[in-house]
């Protein structure tokens, strides 16, 4: 791993890292900043808690942070970069061995149906995995995609023809990588000893022991292109061991009860360290695997996450500020791995040998751990404080809001707490009696319903709170609607009467889920007739704000045509490719869905969707390398995106970039009536993700469109 993601020893050295971070993109971080061009950014490192401030100079500015905020921006990035290698490892290994570049140059266009032909007769099932696999090779900045359909075509940049090579020149190696998928699933349960596979734990020893030598068999790099892209490599390798390792010590065990629940029996292995952060002696885990384990703390100790001194372990400042970030950041790619093990047979022949309708592809309980700290726990903080405040504190509240609604709502731990916030943290909290609060979990899993029942039964005592978990298709809201009426929840009316609850009556919270439905609309004309449809009813002038921030320069709106934006047009617009049991999913046909399903949702939304949404960016926006030597940021290295899709295109979900997700709710009528919220770092610091084209997920409360209320 390069140098630039260690954590500094000092604030004058974390500033200097911040500084370096900042200055690969100059001219975005001035954007984010307001800065003028030209403007000289400095980055001061405070040895205090403080918020992020601007202090702006005649022709300079100084960004101010505190130093806790300055490592987890590091942190944030680092963890970020190992969850990468999860899925970017065995997705190159397997191409490369499968021939996808077998003879090609940099530059040199391959069809991608060419490719695939030359596996299977009929590769018509497979192409949408496949598309999505080489979309993740983009996302690295090692290859183009010229378009979201069957007939694209792919080549390698000069960084990937490289990192083909690697590949090649040490093909035993990325072998055994590949095939590791089989044994890092499981990597949790070998260490806690619940699973015994002694080939596989020294398997894994045997890979740490190749990491922690520092990958010797890959080639020295000779130029600064090579080397800059070979410590990219090395990272990702890095990460495909180093990611499932922190699962491992941080998790607690889990067990499935007789009910089909799970709880938990055993703490994380890294627990005990919270008791005795001065150091535990290394064979006081006497329940776990002493291979495994001992192969863990040497890659622990690799990367300057925990130290051993006479037989004593400790996590280091470093392992301590990085834990809360690296584990859960990891446990999301990692909980697909047993997806990634079988990626051959996805991209060349069943593709889905798992069944993925069943939750087969998945660890979802390592998943559902992930997921409360690495996606719904932050994002929470910004929903409270920007989004509820307003609504159940600021607005008068013989208008607010009945309750909230989450569908999704998986163990109901994101919905907890914002319900908890809403009580004690609003006015409507403090008048519960004469205005009863409504809280909903939905979710068509049923594991996940009892998790969520169980989660939420600490509200059930609360006056004036009312909880109902319900069994609900988020691609069925007029069934959910019937189902919330028949649930026995009640609201006032203005004469003092009562009637059963509806969806409309309630704020409805999707948190990672918009991508993560079943398409209804799937054939092409179908899906024209949608976007024309929408594109006669749509407002112009809000159209041409969203055109002119996300496709400036490429279209532009008529007041004059009979449409606003040709259809043709309109279909270019939306350019990333996804997979359904059926094959390749052009990008318009799921944005089709998409405007479809929401302008089904609408009628039930008079309070609004708060829609929590993650993003994956236009890979063209990422390959585009940062003037400077080899040590200088990558703009793919400042992101999560690689590891975001990798997640997303093995399992079937539409994860769109946010410029054509906000495009397909502007045609469906919607729009945010707050400003987008959702980041990584810390508030003030001026991260890509926050920009349009890079955005990791966003957050925004969105309602109809006044001239669309009529039609909703």
């Amino acid at each position: 791993m390069h140098a630039r993601f260690d954590l500094g020893d000092s604030t004058t050295a974390l500033a200097r890292q911040l500084e370096h971070y900042l200055d690969a993109y100059p001219d975005e971080t001035r954007t984010l900043l307001g800065l003028s061009a030209g403007t000289k950014i400095g980055v001061e490192v405070l040895d205090m808690e403080l918020p992020v401030k601007l202090e702006q100079h005649t022709h300079a500015a100084t960004l101010r942070i505190g130093r806790h905020d300055a490592q987890r921006v590091m942190a944030y990035t680092r963890s970020c970069n190992w969850a990468n290698g999860i899925v970017l490892v065995p997705t190159l290994a397997r191409l490369v061995f499968a021939g996808a570049f077998h003879g090609l140059r940099a530059g040199t266009p391959r069809a991608m149906r060419t490719f695939a032909t030359s596996r299977q007769p009929d590769p018509t099932r497979n192409l949408g995995v496949l598309w999505g696999a080489l979309n993740l090779l983009s996302l690295a900045g090692w290859l183009t995609l010229d378009r979201g359909d069957e007939d694209a075509e792919y080549a390698l940049t000069p960084a990937g023809e490289y990192v083909v090579a690697c590949v090649e020149h040490t093909r035993p190696l990325f072998e055994q990588l590949a095939n590791a998928t089989s044994v890092l699933q499981h990597l949790h349960a070998l260490c806690h000893r619940t699973r015994i596979a002694a080939d596989d734990s020294v398997l894994y020893a045997q890979l740490a022991r190749i990491c922690v030598a520092g990958w010797p068999e890959l080639p020295i790099p000779a130029t600064d292109l090579e080397r800059q892209v070979n410590g990219q490599l090395r990272t990702a390798m890095d990460g495909l061991l180093l990611g499932p390792t922190w699962v491992a010590l941080d998790m607690p065990v889990f067990d499935r009860q007789p009910d089909g629940q799970y709880s938990q029996s055993a703490p994380g292995i890294l627990a005990r360290l919270d008791k005795q952060p001065d150091g535990v002696a290394v064979g006081a885990w006497t329940q776990a695997d002493p291979v495994v384990l001992h192969a863990a703390w040497a890659l622990m100790c690799k990367f300057g996450m925990a130290e051993i001194d006479r037989e004593t372990v400790r996590l280091t400042e470093s392992g301590r500020i990085h834990r809360p970030i690296a584990a859960p950041y990891a446990g999301l790619p990692a909980s697909y791995l047993r997806s990634y093990a079988l990626l051959d047979e996805l991209l060349f022949r069943n593709p889905d040998p798992l069944d993925i309708d069943r939750d087969g592809h998945i660890d979802r309980v390592m998943n559902v751990y992930a997921s409360s700290g690495a996606g719904s726990g932050p994002a929470s903080q910004e929903i409270t404080t920007k989004i509820l405040r307003a609504l159940f504190d600021d607005t008068p509240l013989d208008r607010q809001p009945a309750g909230i609604a989450d569908m999704g709502c998986g163990d109901g731990s994101a919905l907890k707490r914002l319900a908890e916030y809403v009580i004690t943290s609003t006015r409507r909290g403090r008048h519960l009696a004469a205005y009863p609060l409504l809280v909903i979990g939905a979710d068509y899993n049923e594991s996940a319903r009892g998790r969520a029942a169980a989660t939420l039964s600490a509200l059930k005592d609360i006056a004036g709170v009312q909880v109902r978990v319900i069994a609900a298709d988020i691609s069925q809201p007029d069934r959910y609607d019937e189902a919330v009426a028949e649930s026995g929840l009640t609201v006032g009316q203005p004469d003092g009467s009562v009637r059963p609850a509806r969806l409309s009556d309630l704020l409805h919270t999707f948190m990672f889920l918009v991508h993560n439905r079943r398409l209804s609309v799937r054939r092409k004309d179908a899906a024209e007739a949608i976007l024309e449809r929408h594109l006669r009813t749509v407002d112009r002038a809000r159209l041409r704000a969203v055109i002119d921030q996300h496709y400036a320069g490429v279209m532009t709106v008529s007041n004059q045509a009979e449409l606003p934006i040709a259809l043709d047009q309109i279909k270019r617009a939306f350019k990333v490719a996804y997979s359904d049991a059926e094959g390749l999913v052009p990008g318009y046909v799921a944005a089709a869905d998409l405007i479809d399903f929401l302008t089904r949702w609408k009628r039930h939304a008079k309070h609004g969707f708060l829609i929590v949404e993650g993003h994956s960016p236009w890979a063209e926006n990422l390959c585009a390398r940062a003037p400077g030597g080899p040590d200088t940021w990558l703009r793919t290295e400042q992101l999560p995106s690689v590891f975001n899709w990798g997640m997303h295109f093995v399992s079937r979900q539409f994860m769109a970039p946010f410029n054509e997700f906000t495009l397909a709710l502007t045609l469906a009528g919607l729009r945010p009536d707050s400003p987008i919220y959702g980041r990584i770092h810390p508030e003030g610091f001026p991260a890509p993700d926050l920009l349009s084209d890079y955005r990791f997920f966003s957050i925004a409360n969105y309602v109809a469109d006044p001239v669309d209320t009529v039609s909703a």
